[in-house]
């Protein structure tokens, strides 16, 4: 059985924002992403872009996610590859992390050989002390066959002790120096399980004065209504500066139905599928390009699902007021922890400070 709508109580970080934002469905056109038209370069067409943050670049409005391309037989990664090129993809995720390095070297030889310049290109690092950081950027160089790496996330921030740890042992002066020395050109972090998590990073990046240009999260059209990093997060980051990549943007899968583990006592839980037999797939891919995201990093288990966001993406649509609402509305009766797994429904007493800033 499905889990009935969560809903968390409502904060509004930045002053004039309307209900309607702090649902979810309406932004106002100052803080949308403006995406460019598409476009072309020496490879072919591209998708639209958006502006990432404060950085003054863009990047497309899909991009491929690393996690799942590791795991595809055979010849699939460098199809993969090909597939995102030839379909205007520009934007690669990846971490130290996935398969141990495996997503990584396999970029190093499929991606970066031959398309490096036309490319974004992001890693992640999970290290807890600065010597593991130091090595984990020196590994990434290696793998990905770079002297450089675009965006270099503080990976799996997943409570605030975490956040704090690596703050107090140097992990987030290791990302400045790795900034400084020109190894990398832009930094972010990423999280999946209590929106509370991220606000408290941005709260110590506001807190030293330091400036990081993005932030990776859950963006789908169950968040908002549970534990919602769309509510509660976004507008954050579009205060201080930072773009929002968007992850998890079909529930890591669950999206479509399937049987996993639920947090707390519950035990084997079953997720009806919300599309295609409730939702469309673009319904759902809209919605997330409706919100001032810079990009939609995309998972996908064969090459078929990969050219089907692809082709969403082509043909991305505004969606109206009523058809936001009806998505939403439609979403918020199948959200909550069985289809949302990837997050912490409890947080610790002394863990839910008030952020206000």
């Amino acid at each position: 059985m499905e889990k009935e709508t969560y809903m968390t109580p409502r904060r509004e970080f930045i002053t004039g924002l309307s209900a309607a934002v702090t649902a979810g469905v309406l932004w106002p056109d100052s803080l949308l992403a403006k995406s460019s038209a598409a476009g072309s370069d020496k490879h072919g067409p591209v998708l639209p872009s958006r502006p990432l943050g404060h950085t003054g670049e863009q990047v497309t409005m899909l991009g491929l996610g690393g996690q799942h391309f590791r795991r595809l037989p055979g010849l699939g990664p460098a199809e993969a590859i090909e597939t995102s090129i030839a379909g205007g993809i520009r934007f690669f995720d990846t971490a130290t992390m996935y398969g141990e390095g495996l997503s990584e070297r396999l970029f190093g030889e499929h991606l970066t050989p031959k398309y490096r310049g036309e490319i974004y290109l992001m890693t992640k690092s999970t290290a807890t002390d600065p010597k593991t950081a130091r090595q984990h950027l020196e590994n990434s160089l290696r793998n990905l066959k770079t002297d450089v790496i675009d965006l270099w996330q503080v990976h799996a921030i997943d409570t605030i002790a975490d956040v704090d740890e690596r703050w107090d042992s140097g992990v987030i002066d290791e990302f400045l120096k790795a900034r400084a020395e020109g190894k990398v050109r832009h930094l972010g972090f990423s999280g999946h399980k209590h929106p509370e998590v991220q606000l408290h990073m941005i709260k110590r990046l506001v807190d030293r004065g330091i400036q990081f240009e993005a932030a990776q999260f859950p963006v789908n059209v169950c968040d908002p209504a549970y534990e919602s990093f769309i509510r509660n997060v976004v507008p954050v980051c579009l205060k201080n500066g930072i773009g929002v990549l968007a992850m998890k943007t079909m529930c890591g899968g669950r999206i479509f139905g399937g049987v996993g583990e639920a947090w707390g006592p519950r035990g084997k839980v079953s997720a009806k599928p919300l599309v295609p037999d409730i939702l469309s797939f673009r319904d759902t891919t809209d919605y997330v390009w409706s919100l001032p995201i810079a990009t939609r990093i995309a998972g996908f288990d064969t090459i078929a699902q990969l050219q089907q966001n692809i082709e969403a993406a082509k043909a991305a649509g505004k969606l109206s007021p009523e058809q936001l609402s009806k998505v939403l509305e439609t979403a918020a009766q199948h959200s909550g922890p069985v289809r949302e797994y990837y997050k912490r429904n409890t947080l610790a007493k002394d863990d839910a400070e008030e952020q206000r800033f």
